[in-house]
């Protein structure tokens, strides 16, 4: 590898390690926080991916509440969680929320699959209006094949191969979510979702690519929070 490129490289992968790093800060923090109550006509739902929790949302939702009239609310999942039992988690908030309002989602990384199955395969499209993700693996993640520890069926990392029942669902399913208006914010220098074309793979989608950016990076990149408020005031 060229001397520059090997630079370039270490840099971007630093700049992964400090987002990784913060994110653990926010999850840290975030331990002993009240539940807040959720204000406005609209609330938009944030969901994590892989390995993280509701709170690396913090700054990407203090964000969007100053910018756009809607409440926010995140959900946490545990890593070791069925698939489904994820979709449940966010149907369940999604049901709690939606009393009388209208609700948006925002999902990064694998959160990105967990909505768009609920939305596709149980019926969320008829409450939500908008669906903004983050480098999630629309066509799976030749990733998920080299995990750590084995794919157990019905487990989170094994609903995001290529060759996934989930990830085959999703793109012959498409049409039942059709209603639901999708942005795509796609991290050019991904090396989760691989290729990072994947996050692109989505039909009817409005896609954005930040060709700089890491998989990670994506949740702390100010062009990316402002992707996603476009996305949800469409």
């Amino acid at each position: 590898m060229p001397p520059a490129a090997a630079r370039n490289l270490f840099r971007q992968l630093g700049r992964e390690v400090r987002a990784v790093a913060r994110q653990g800060q926010l999850i840290a923090a975030a331990r002993n926080r009240a539940t807040p109550s959720i204000p406005g006509e609209r609330v938009v739902v944030f969901v994590h991916g892989f390995m993280a929790a509701g709170p690396v949302f913090d700054p990407m939702r203090a964000f969007v509440e100053q910018r756009a009239p809607v409440g926010t609310v995140d959900i946490t999942y545990g890593p070791l969680e069925r698939f489904d039992r994820a979709v449940d988690r966010l149907a369940s908030i999604v049901d709690r929320v939606a009393e009388g309002r209208r609700v948006d989602i925002v999902g990064h990384s694998l959160g990105g699959i967990v909505a768009r199955w609920y939305l596709q395969e149980r019926g969320g499209a008829a409450h939500v209006d908008r669906l903004v993700t983050l480098a999630s693996p629309h066509a799976g993640t030749r990733a998920a094949r080299v995990a750590m520890g084995p794919l157990v069926a019905g487990s989170l990392l094994e609903a995001i191969r290529p060759d996934s029942r989930v990830i085959r669902t999703l793109r012959d399913g498409r049409a039942r979510a059709s209603r639901v208006i999708h942005t795509a914010v796609v991290a050019g220098l991904d090396r989760m979702v691989t290729p990072p074309e994947s996050a692109a793979s989505i039909e009817d989608a409005t896609i954005h690519w930040l060709h700089d950016v890491g998989h990670n990076e994506m949740l702390f990149e100010p062009r990316a929070f402002a992707h996603v408020h476009d996305g949800l005031t469409r």
